[in-house]
């Protein structure tokens, strides 16, 4: 495409596809590299490392709002949740991707999935015991595990249905480790 042609399709508000360049000289287009076109499929995701994960998120809030996206999408929840996602740092923005899951019939049980970036390689699940003051970590892992998120997902979601108290799923879900 010509320096011409390249005006015009801006003007006419497309604008063209970047494709950076990595070491060796060929043209690649992963991890923080994507273009402003490209969405974030699940195999990328899996093959962000902590640094893409803060380079994509820092490019602004349309960026972080399809990260979050990838990521509730892999999930597939159920009905049970009520889904949120930081995208201005309003609880903080210390984690590029900060989904907060509700639950619908008892919305004291809330879970937070957050992604690696630089203050964690890790992806973890925050469940709060206090909203808003004090959570604890019943999920810590290397990679994006959608199926582990689910099976705590559902865990939780049958003991609401059974009745048990936000701070009993907190007590449980402490003492195994998530895998309750």
């Amino acid at each position: 495409m010509s320096a011409t042609q390249s005006k015009e399709k801006i003007r006419h508000g497309k604008t063209p596809a970047y494709y950076g360049r990595r070491r060796g000289g060929y043209r690649s287009c992963c991890g923080s590299e994507l273009t402003r076109d490209e969405s974030v499929t699940l195999q990328r995701l899996k093959a962000f490392t902590p640094g893409d994960f803060e380079a994509y998120s820092a490019r602004g809030e349309e960026f972080r709002r399809r990260l979050c996206g990838t990521v509730l999408n892999a999930l597939q929840l159920s009905k049970a949740w009520l889904t949120d996602c930081e995208c201005r740092g309003e609880w903080g923005g210390v984690f590029p991707v900060h989904l907060r899951l509700t639950h619908r019939k008892n919305p004291l049980v809330t879970l937070d999935i957050l992604s690696p970036g630089s203050e964690s390689p890790f992806w973890h699940g925050l469940i709060w015991i206090n909203p808003d003051h004090t959570g604890l970590y019943v999920l810590n892992t290397e990679q994006f595990e959608p199926e582990t998120i689910g099976r705590l997902l559902t865990r939780i979601e049958e003991m609401v249905s059974a009745g048990i108290t936000p701070a009993e799923i907190v007590a449980v879900l402490g003492r195994k480790g998530g895998r309750a």
